[in-house]
């Protein structure tokens, strides 16, 4: 008997598999944010980096996503390591909590839809507490979709470090082997359409600055912690510019009083392999509330001069009157 031949469909049949996913999903950190980046904001389902130098967006950007997150119902987890958060900053950004009496020890504390760690010593701390929450979701013990939001990542050792034992190449592998190889395998396993729930990991990092090796090179950004969290990172977001900050300060200057009201920055996506799109000449303003349009001085002012009637309360009790001129200075 005459053996059937063998097609390619069939064999393509046989050996070809292609998982399904989830369409792409993204938070929404506004209208501003959106004109400056060319996209809403982080991607769900993913592991990504908002990277910068100091002061120029990256924890107003995180809030951002936890605020969007919380009204999305997906629940934000808060991990701490650089010890700068501020609850009623966050709240004046929408971020919804609130402060209530613990009943046992009769401390002030804070309450809302969210979960918030800052006890953490070194790195493998973390990815523990990470993987310990993604475990209780598949036991069906946390039914949300979780939002990890880590600031900041290049701010906390390796266990061996913490010990004194290591160093800066022992945190980078730290790195590569719990996030790379670790949870970032699970973050992305939960875009599958399988999955009964997604997982996103937003990281905040400081860079420094890579000289260049010859004198007409320019100077390169690089993430702390090693190439892991770049290369691992599907969307790299970068807060001012390669070299330092780059922000213009504005102030509120009233009767020779003068507050800090808003900082000019620039975004650019370095890195977008969730769907390739993204400007590199974007500019916002970063507010006491969030992100105001930055691009075109017709646009800011407009937004500007809104933006003190909205919240024209606020400003006249930082300011101690109302009305006030807005002064510009570069740093």
């Amino acid at each position: 008997m005459a053996l059937k031949k063998r097609t390619f469909s069939d064999i393509k049949k046989k050996f070809s598999k292609g998982a399904k996913f989830k369409p792409n999903r993204f938070f929404d950190l506004g209208k501003a944010f959106l004109d400056a980046t060319g996209i809403p904001g982080p991607a769900m389902g993913h592991l990504q980096m908002f990277l910068g130098h100091s002061d120029t967006g990256k924890t107003t950007a995180l809030v951002k996503t936890a605020v969007d997150a919380q009204s999305k119902g997906i629940l934000p987890v808060m991990i701490i390591t650089e010890q700068k958060w501020d609850f009623e900053h966050a709240k004046l950004m929408g971020f919804d909590c609130k402060q209530v009496v613990d009943e046992e020890t009769g401390e002030l504390d804070w309450d809302g839809f969210f979960l918030f760690n800052n006890d953490f010593e070194y790195i493998e701390q973390i990815t523990d507490y990470i993987n310990e929450l993604m475990d209780a979701q598949l036991k069906g013990e946390l039914e949300y979709d979780l939002l990890f939001l880590w600031d900041s990542v290049g701010s906390v050792p390796c266990k061996m470090t913490f010990d004194g034992k290591g160093g800066k190449m022992h945190n980078a592998s730290t790195l590569a082997d719990k996030i790379g190889m670790g949870i970032n395998q699970r973050i992305g396993k939960s875009r599958r359409e399988d999955s009964k729930y997604t997982n996103t990991l937003v990281v905040v990092n400081q860079p420094w600055v890579e000289l260049p090796d010859n004198p007409f090179g320019q100077p390169k950004i690089k993430a702390k912690g090693g190439e892991s969290l770049w290369l691992n990172s599907t969307l790299v977001f970068r807060f001012g510019n390669q070299k330092n900050a780059g922000t213009t300060n504005i102030s509120a200057v009233k009767d020779k009083r003068k507050v800090k009201f808003a900082t000019r920055t620039k975004i650019t996506i370095m890195k977008n392999h969730v769907n390739g799109l993204g400007y590199e000449d974007g500019k916002i303003l970063i507010t006491p509330h969030g992100f105001l349009v930055g691009k075109e001085k017709s646009e800011e002012k407009t937004s500007i001069d809104k933006y003190k009637t909205e919240y024209a309360e606020y400003w006249s009790a930082q300011l101690g009157t109302e009305g006030f001129e807005i002064n510009e200075e570069k740093e």
